[in-house]
C-alpha cells in the first residue's frame, strides 16, 4: 500500500518500526490517541501495533493506531484489541 507520495505503508514483517511516512498517515487518519474519550494529540502518542509484532503483526497503516502512553501501557497490559480502516480505528473495549 503507497501514500499520496508513493511512501510505503505497509512493510509487512519486514521491520518492526513504523516509518516518519507511516506515522505521518496515522497523525492524519487518526488525529491523537485514538482510545474514545481521549483527547491526546499526534505529538504525545505512539504509534501502536494493534497485532503485536512479536506475534506476528504487520508494520502497516492497517495495523497500526496512535496511542497516548497511558493508553498504550493499558494496551499492553489488558489485551485490548481494535480494527483499523485507511479512515479510523475502532477499540473493542
Amino acid at each position: 500500500m503507497l501514500g499520496t507520495a508513493s511512501e510505503v505503508l505497509d512493510l509487512g514483517r519486514a521491520r518492526r518500526l513504523f516509518t516518519p511516512g507511516m506515522l505521518r498517515a496515522m497523525w492524519l487518519r487518526d488525529k491523537g490517541c485514538t482510545i474514545p474519550g481521549c483527547t491526546a494529540p499526534p505529538t504525545w502518542a505512539d504509534a501502536h501495533h494493534i497485532i503485536h509484532w512479536v506475534d506476528g503483526g504487520a508494520t502497516s497503516l492497517l495495523n497500526g493506531a496512535l496511542l497516548c502512553g497511558r493508553h498504550h501501557t493499558l494496551a499492553h497490559q489488558k489485551g485490548w484489541t481494535a480494527t483499523a480502516t485507511t479512515s479510523e480505528v475502532t477499540w473493542h473495549l
